[in-house]
């Protein structure tokens, strides 16, 4: 049977309204989201040593950790849901972090919290993370169109056209990449600021996918 799921909740902190809902996980994820769990784990896998500490921070569905621990990696999760499950339950505005790991995991969560309460967070989690940063946003696009195409003797061939959006469309997100002043140089000072460096940072349908490392 399919789980029943649940209604909108929120929280109220410092004046802000946190909006978050567990209705997603338990429905059939749809394709986009599918090759978003592909791309993060292309990100991540190449950077992950036997016995390395990972904390995701939102892990939804809860795929990702999942098939992390299933390949012998120490994983522990985050999420002010616990409708979700996580081994720690917090707003990670003003959790502390008070433990260190090899790498953190923050996919398609910053843009729930204001973009000043992400440039304060990215500090502590600076402190918190020993070898690697990996996180996503969404970019303000949506598809208007797209084709796979199977090539014989050839491997598969995708494209879409995306169109910028004037708008965030979505209620639970304060900001998204490209919307306003939130461009790519804003994401890399603020990133800069927090002590971390750029290992990789790349555009992939309607996400960016970015690959940080702690300065010394």
């Amino acid at each position: 049977m399919t789980k029943k799921a649940s209604e909108s909740r929120s929280q109220t902190m410092d004046g802000v309204t946190y909006k978050y809902s567990s209705d997603w996980i338990h429905q059939l994820e749809n394709q986009e989201h599918w090759m978003s769990y592909h791309n993060q784990l292309s990100l991540i896998l190449p950077e992950l040593k036997a016995g390395d500490t990972i904390l995701e921070i939102g892990p939804g569905s809860g795929f990702l950790s999942n098939y992390l621990r299933s390949k012998g990696y120490q994983v522990s999760t985050l999420d002010i849901d616990d409708e979700k499950s996580p081994d720690i339950t917090a707003n990670l505005v003003d959790y502390p972090f008070p433990e260190k790991y090899d790498h953190i995991m923050a996919f398609e969560v910053f843009e729930h919290i204001p973009f000043d309460k992400f440039e304060a967070v990215l500090p502590k989690l600076k402190n918190a993370v020993v070898k690697n940063l990996f996180l996503s946003v969404p970019r303000n696009y949506r598809i208007w169109f797209r084709a796979d195409l199977i090539i014989p003797y050839f491997k598969n061939v995708s494209f879409s056209i995306k169109m910028k959006r004037r708008k965030i469309n979505e209620g639970h997100h304060f900001w998204e990449m490209d919307f306003g002043p939130y461009k790519h140089r804003k994401l890399a000072e603020a990133m800069g600021n927090a002590g971390f460096s750029i290992a990789s940072i790349k555009k992939i349908s309607l996400m960016v996918f970015i690959h940080l490392r702690p300065n010394p």
